[in-house]
């Protein structure tokens, strides 16, 4: 899989490109809703500055979606690069909400948050974003937390899952034991749509074969992370 850092920064080069393209033709209401996905990025981008240099104690500031959209892309890759920048060179874990990080985790996790703003975006401007190979550190980031669809519902199965994901290369993604009975198979990128909450299941190329494996699949519908899932104000 392709290095995490170098992902970050490219995936957010074609989200900048993207957004470049269609704005001169962005109805206002549309260039809104872009900005405030944007602004919700570059809070995301300030806390992880925030926790790498130590101060993840102070509150990261309120970035409103108000502005022009340049200005708000502007903002929002100074940001995003810093927080590159500084998980590349991190010497340690990262204090973190739940628990302290390896510097590559956090990354993905903020990858992840680019993949879910993103689509938000690509959603708003009518636009489809090419995906590749780097959406393997979304998926890695979406099994590793796959547990936590379980809070509040008893917690997970005694057994772990198996996952069989097909990257947009064609390559196979395998997490978890070869042996297990309880399975989510399907399409990388439609199960990162699915953890994310994005698209729904129902229409998604991702199949759970298992009674656990077909819990999961009903839970992970419901289960919200901030990260990615909070609304912008």
């Amino acid at each position: 899989m392709p290095d995490v850092y170098a992902d970050l920064e490219s995936e957010a080069d074609a989200l900048a490109d993207l957004v470049h393209r269609h704005a001169g033709s962005v109805p206002l209401p549309a260039g809104r809703a872009v900005t405030a996905h944007l602004a919700e990025l570059t809070v995301v981008a300030r806390r992880v500055i925030l926790a790498v240099e130590g101060t993840g104690s102070e509150p990261a500031p309120r970035i409103t979606s108000s502005g022009l959209l340049g200005d708000a892309v502007l903002a929002w890759r100074s940001e995003h690069r810093k927080a590159t920048e500084l998980l590349a060179t991190a010497a340690g874990d990262v204090p973190w909400p739940g628990g302290p990080l390896r510097p590559s985790l956090l990354a993905a996790a903020l990858q992840t948050v680019l993949f879910a703003r993103g689509q938000d975006i690509a959603d708003v401007l009518g636009a489809r974003l090419s995906r590749d190979d780097a959406i393997g550190h979304v998926a890695y980031y979406g099994v590793r937390t796959s547990d936590d669809v379980y809070a509040g519902h008893g917690g997970p199965p005694a057994g772990r899952l198996r996952f069989e994901l097909t990257a947009p290369s064609g390559t196979r993604w395998d997490f978890g034991p070869a042996e297990a009975a309880d399975r989510i198979t399907g399409r990388a990128e439609d199960f990162c749509l699915l953890f994310t909450g994005r698209r729904p299941a129902a229409g998604l190329a991702v199949e759970a074969t298992g009674p656990h494996a077909l819990r999961w699949l009903e839970l992970v519908q419901w289960h919200q992370n901030p990260l990615w899932t909070s609304e912008p104000d």
